[in-house]
């Protein structure tokens, strides 16, 4: 007999799935006015957020078939909880760059900081080796002072506080993607939604260069990727934010 938790987190994923694909079609694919389009956008967060969170509630109600208590699951280091939460922010991100009346940019960066720092907990959490822990946290502190400088040289006196933390957040989402994988077959997924994230924030990069730091000069190769008329940004968004999620269905394995 298939074990019921399986049964239900593959079902409750394969919905998911569907629901993020067609969620892509109508984005990129139709003719949706800017207000369809934000929602449909944001919908796709919201999706990601549920289903962690639907993930969860599933490992309590089955608790008992599999041995285990509440409590269990609620603590244990290598269920995703720390990534549940970080869905919740990025969450509460998208909510102020994509569902709000009126962007804000500087909240929604600051946010996303939590973002990753939650998957930075989970990673670390559950790191068995004491060197890549400590590689780990050398990697992200020397990679977040080398691109705060590179800032400060490219921007000069334009450089401000969102782009201080612009940059402190893509340096963590950065060692994040570099050192996910090592939580086995759910950490290789994280990785690639990681990957799929940086690209995604790349180019939400290149448009605050274009449109907030100076911008590009027309016919240039970044001015033409901008102006492609391609929604890169959420060509590789909605990807991430399925992925990150669907790690959570293979917890890494506790040694005895």
């Amino acid at each position: 007999m298939l074990n019921l938790r399986k049964c239900l987190l593959g079902s409750t994923a394969a919905i998911f799935a569907f629901i993020e694909i067609w969620l892509f079609y109508l984005i990129h694919f139709t003719d949706a006015n800017f207000e369809t389009g934000k929602n449909l956008r944001y919908t796709c967060i919201i999706c990601a957020a549920a289903f962690s969170l639907i993930t969860l509630v599933i490992e309590l109600a089955t608790v008992k078939e599999n041995g285990e208590s509440v409590k269990d699951v609620l603590l244990s280091k290598s269920r995703g909880n720390l990534l549940r939460i970080s869905m919740l922010f990025t969450l509460l991100a998208d909510y102020f760059l994509v569902a709000a009346k009126e962007t804000n940019n500087l909240a929604g960066v600051a946010v996303f900081i939590g973002t990753q720092l939650f998957i930075c907990l989970h990673i670390l959490a559950n790191e068995d080796s004491k060197k890549w822990l400590i590689a780990n946290i050398a990697v992200r502190s020397a990679l977040s002072v080398i691109i705060v400088i590179v800032a400060l040289i490219i921007l000069g006196k334009g450089t401000d506080l969102l782009a201080i933390i612009s940059v402190i957040y893509y340096a963590n989402l950065i060692t994040n993607a570099i050192f996910a994988h090592r939580i086995g077959k759910g950490g290789i997924i994280l990785t690639i939604g990681l990957i799929f994230f940086a690209l995604c924030d790349v180019n939400v990069g290149l448009s605050a260069l274009d449109l907030l730091y100076g911008g590009f000069p027309e016919g240039s190769f970044f001015y033409n990727l901008l102006y492609s008329g391609v929604d890169l940004v959420w060509i590789f968004y909605i990807p991430s934010q399925t992925l990150i999620p669907l790690a959570l269905l293979f917890p890494k394995k506790v040694k005895n």
